[in-house]
């Protein structure tokens, strides 16, 4: 209960520092809007023949490009949260000073990164609000109400990708310097879970890359339930290999993480950073 606790304390800091800086809120909360959703809205509207989707209905199964873009801007959100706010959030912490000071505390390591994906997905939440409030407004987005039945995929991929998480964050503190690889990782992160265009337009080499990611699963199970499009595999083989992913995914992200934790504090590499 203890390291619950130090999570949502280090959730209520970022949110309170995050609250500090409203302009810089703003920006994340429409970032997703004008770098992703709608370069692709507008590029497949460019393709449209009568105001119809006709190659993405061939493809997909569905016409619906508003709801097919938006809903890929969800699991791109997802990602984001957890290669920016949780993996750079360590990044951050050391380019402020604080990071060192921080784990003198009592508190494990890996709850910091705990926390910090509360805060993250808070400012997730609020986002998607904002993102689905505008593409009703503007963009015509509809969609079915049982996109309620894709909650559970969803917090699994969560799960998933809290352990794609840890992973990163080892990365971050071998690296230090990480921006770069953060930025690369995300996009073909993003690109192989197909959220902005059908995975199967892929080269086969990238897609057998795609089916190894949760995201997949998640951003094809989300568009089954909300748009009724043809599901890449059985939708019950997609929810097990979501389960499946998760399940082995976050412990072994956790202890490469604790293991790179442990590395820098037996060479004292941490107070290089």
């Amino acid at each position: 209960m203890g390291e619950v606790r130090a999570a949502f304390a280090i959730a209520r800091k970022d949110l309170r520092i995050f609250a500090r800086y409203r302009i810089f809120f703003v920006s994340i909360v429409f970032n997703p809007l004008y770098q992703g959703v709608v370069p692709a809205f507008l590029l497949g509207t460019a393709f449209a023949v009568g105001g119809r989707s006709l190659g993405l209905g061939e493809t997909t199964g569905t016409e619906n490009l508003a709801g097919f873009i938006f809903l890929g801007g969800v699991v791109s959100g997802l990602v984001a949260t957890a290669f920016w706010a949780m993996a750079m959030g360590l990044r951050n912490e050391m380019d402020n000073g604080t990071l060192e000071p921080s784990w003198l505390t009592p508190t494990r390591r890996d709850t910091f990164l705990i926390g910090r994906a509360l805060s993250g997905l808070a400012i997730f939440a609020l986002s998607q609000v904002a993102l689905f409030a505008i593409g009703i407004a503007f963009f015509d987005l509809r969609f079915s109400s049982d996109i309620v039945l894709a909650l559970p995929a969803m917090f699994v991929a969560v799960v998933a990708m809290v352990g794609v998480a840890y992973f990163l964050g080892a990365a971050v503190l071998i690296l230090r310097e990480a921006n770069f690889f953060i930025d690369t990782t995300n996009f073909l992160f993003g690109v192989l879970s197909g959220v902005a265009f059908p995975i199967t337009l892929l080269p086969g080499v990238a897609q057998a890359f795609a089916y190894l990611l949760p995201t997949t699963y998640a951003v094809d199970i989300l568009r089954q339930q909300a748009l009724g499009a043809t599901p890449l595999f059985d939708p019950v083989l997609e929810h097990l290999a979501l389960v499946v992913a998760a399940v082995l995914v976050f412990p072994l992200g956790r202890m490469t993480f604790n293991a790179a934790e442990h590395r820098l504090r037996v060479t004292g590499g941490l107070s290089q950073h």
